[in-house]
């Protein structure tokens, strides 16, 4: 369905002539006759009658105009369908002015990098930064400069052919350069991983077996801290959120005949804190299973 044309005024012969009324006090005070009988009052009739009959042609736009605007629009290689149907192409034309194409905020790059390549999972924009470089001073502080950190998706069925991150990297700076504003200089990196090792004691139930809900605690941290499916939104641990002893305890809390959790630590500290491009990587998991009477199971310490 096309979209229908705005109506550019639609103002009719009564609407003028009142409007024209109201303005004579102000600029002719000693004007007081406003009957139809007075000249002054017919001219202002005839004017707003010719004006009423322009105002209709204004709104009456030919195919001719709609060409031009089509053409002004699309580029001058732009040709009228063959079909002629002038109505499918205004809507065509006006959802491509709609989408997003110039990269000038951070949402702007994000989106289009997502947009660019379906293997890309996660973007992260920072303005000012410039990771690409090995300067510290850079790396925390570049004016117009934005740094793009993508994180791709797991690769899906092996024999599909996949190409390397350095490539996606390349073909993304690429494909933003002719999007970014003329003063910003822009680098698309992959993000970086904070190794993560988390110590803990687990308060085990007495049906509990220690290998197996062990094996399901550490497995519950891995998800947690996945940087594509984890986090507290189920969507990828958040870019820069630090990784407290406080979420450990909860997530440990919550694995099936765990019945308490005690001295959770994270890289022997109560939290990790990271940059805005940084991931936390599970390294390892030292956690330690008891029973009920506080006496640690045999091989109850995982790697």
């Amino acid at each position: 369905m096309p979209i229908p044309l705005p109506n550019l005024d639609d103002r009719s012969f009564d609407e003028l002539t009142a409007e024209a009324r109201a303005l004579i006090p102000g600029l002719q005070p000693d004007w007081t006759d406003h009957n139809p009988s007075d000249p002054g009052i017919t001219l202002v009739e005839l004017l707003a009658w010719l004006t009423e009959m322009l105002l209709f042609q204004v709104n009456q736009v030919p195919e001719a105009n709609v060409e031009k605007f089509l053409k002004l629009l699309n580029g001058p290689g732009w040709t009228r369908p063959e079909d002629g149907d002038l109505g499918a192409e205004i809507r065509r034309t006006v959802l491509d002015l709609r989408r997003r194409y110039r990269a000038v905020s951070a949402g702007d790059f994000e989106a289009l990098a997502t947009e660019a390549d379906p293997t890309v999972r996660r973007v992260r924009c920072l303005p000012g930064r410039d990771l690409s470089s090995s300067d510290p001073e850079r790396r925390s502080g570049a004016p117009a400069h934005v740094s793009v950190i993508v994180l791709r998706d797991r690769p899906g069925d092996p024999a599909v052919p996949r190409s390397t991150d350095e490539q996606v990297y390349t073909a993304l700076h690429a494909y933003l350069e002719p999007r970014r504003t003329l003063t910003t200089r822009h680098h698309v990196v992959g993000p970086g991983y904070v190794p993560v090792e988390i110590a803990a004691n687990l308060a085990l139930r007495a049906d509990a077996t220690p290998e197996e809900t062990l094996a399901a605690a550490r497995a519950a941290l891995a998800a947690f801290l996945d940087p594509l499916d984890g986090g507290p939104g189920g969507s990828g641990w958040p870019f820069g959120r630090a990784v407290t002893a406080g979420e450990v305890y909860t997530v440990l809390d919550r694995v099936a005949l765990v019945d308490y959790v005690e001295d959770v630590q994270v890289n022997g500290a109560a939290l990790v804190a990271l940059d805005g491009h940084e991931l936390p990587e599970l390294t390892g998991a030292r956690l330690t299973a008891y029973d009920a009477d506080g006496v640690p199971f045999e091989q109850a310490a995982t790697p």
